[in-house]
């Protein structure tokens, strides 16, 4: 784990980083999470989660893994933790370069806690980002469904069908603001 302080970088083991962190990026893959915080100890930190809790199929295609998103297992694993699951449905090469996208690119982000949600807000703003709050971390669930759609044409041998998903905000039809969920 590299742990950087300042202008600083150094390597150290993971339960060290993380003590000596305000905040945590897991990135790791689904199958390394548990593994990878075996001996840590999140406490209240915010943690960002981009990990996609999704396994190959028999037909080679990524499937959720039963029961639940990667961000409520670590929000049941860790309860003191501040988990939003972020930056899990946007390619490497828009991370790098959001200009790529030919407009602006949503974050989609998912939590419990409310300042948790609006510190990794401001993250994604600096990042050339916009943030976009979809609810509790049970909504990490149907973000992590978008990254296994957006894997499908890697998965499946067909590179050349790639896409990208642009989430924008601002742009729901006329009237729409006015609309409420039955019930």
């Amino acid at each position: 784990m590299l742990a950087r302080t300042g202008g600083n970088s150094s390597v150290t083991d993971v339960a060290k980083a993380v003590a000596g962190s305000d905040w945590v990026l897991l990135a790791v893959p689904w199958s390394a999470l548990g593994e990878t915080l075996r001996n840590v100890d999140l406490g209240a930190r915010l943690v960002i989660d981009p990990v996609n809790a999704l396994r190959s199929a028999a037909d080679g295609l990524l499937e959720p893994v039963d029961g639940e998103s990667a961000g409520q297992w670590l929000q049941r694993r860790f309860p003191e933790a501040r988990v939003v699951k972020a930056f899990n449905t946007v390619g490497f090469h828009v991370m790098a370069d959001p200009a790529l996208a030919g407009g602006p690119v949503t974050i989609p982000m998912a939590g419990d806690d409310a300042k948790a949600k609006a510190s990794v807000g401001e993250l994604v703003r600096k990042l050339g980002f916009a943030p976009l709050d979809l609810g509790p971390i049970r909504n990490a669930r149907w973000l992590e469904g978008l990254a296994a759609l957006y894997m499908v044409p890697y998965m499946s041998g067909r590179r050349q069908d790639a896409f990208e998903i642009y989430l924008r905000t601002h742009s729901a039809p006329p009237g729409a603001a006015e609309l409420r969920p039955a019930g």
